[in-house]
């Protein structure tokens, strides 16, 4: 799981800090004059934000500090959006990839503690202020007074009430066995129509296997370790779309050597999880992916509902 988060973590990076730079066949007032809004972007018809963009844009800073330039500048812009548009100006030829950027290490915590610490003086005078002797004595008879109080107070235990246990119950406790069975007429179907998808695996978002289907008999796929790497695979997405104001993650596609991982949220407990082939019709197959996954939202809804009543 560590070497995911790695993984993850090296490609977010490695985006946040590419330092781009203008062709040397154009220059800065021929992109303002010709090629400013030829990019499709929420940002198109934001001319005083792409220009400011292109006068920062020096071969020396980082998709990361422009944003945060820009951001400054009162401009709501995430390193995601910079990034997309300077995707686009490459890919017209208008900018390209000079390097990528060293990732700046924050200093430790001990480092911060270490600076906090008061002048010597101010100690120093503390320490002199502060009385040189405790009376011991004192403080073993005020001891021994509060003890004897309370060996002589009366022990009362309290009697347990009883509180009504509440029938409300959340999908969570919807039993596996209902699910199963439910569910795997959805995916005989699925599997009838769907020549591409391998397997499914609906797992909670803590990384644990619920239920799993797979075309192939007693498959040797590992349910444990999907479960669990798939769990911070869409953990790392919900953060990563939170922090750039992109609102809440509808499907992750994780794109592999040989096929495709479809990571997709059906309730706020569960995720469901689709092995593909590489040779898959990627759309109908999201398609399909989706279909099953609102089919199976409603089977866990109903059976709360029906558990709770």
């Amino acid at each position: 799981m560590s070497n995911n988060l790695a993984i993850l973590r090296a490609m977010v990076e490695e985006k946040l800090y590419r330092v781009y730079e203008f062709s040397p066949w154009i220059t800065k007032d021929e992109i303002i004059r010709k090629y400013l809004k030829k990019i499709k972007s929420k940002f198109k018809r934001r001319k005083d934000m792409l220009t400011k963009l292109v006068l920062l844009t020096d071969g020396e800073k980082s998709v990361l500090d422009i944003s945060r330039e820009l951001r400054s500048e009162g401009f709501r812009v995430s390193p995601e959006d910079i990034f997309g548009i300077y995707e686009q100006y490459r890919k017209k030829g208008i900018v390209r990839v000079k390097t990528v950027g060293r990732v700046v290490e924050e200093a430790p915590k001990e480092a911060f503690i270490q600076v906090a610490v008061a002048p010597a003086e101010e100690i120093i005078e503390k320490l002199e202020k502060a009385p040189e002797k405790v009376d011991t004595e004192v403080l073993k008879a005020e001891l021994e007074d509060m003890l004897s109080k309370l060996e002589e107070m009366p022990l009362e235990v309290p009697e347990e009430e009883e509180v009504p246990v509440p029938k409300t119950v959340t999908a969570r406790k919807v039993a596996e066995d209902i699910v199963k069975v439910k569910f795997s007429g959805i995916i005989e179907n699925l599997f009838s129509i769907d020549q591409w998808i391998e397997a499914l695996m609906m797992a909670t978002r803590e990384g644990d296997p619920v239920v799993f289907f797979s075309r192939i008999p007693n498959s040797t796929i590992n349910q444990a370790n999907l479960a669990a790497a798939s769990a911070v695979i869409y953990a790392v997405g919900v953060n990563g779309s939170q922090s750039f104001e992109h609102g809440n993650v509808r499907e992750i596609l994780v794109l592999a050597q040989d096929g495709y991982i479809v990571i997709k949220p059906i309730t706020k407990d569960y995720i469901l999880i689709s092995l593909i082939s590489r040779s898959a019709k990627l759309g109908i197959a999201l398609r399909d992916i989706k279909w099953v996954s609102n089919e199976m939202k409603k089977i866990l809804q109903k059976e709360a509902t029906e558990i709770i009543a």
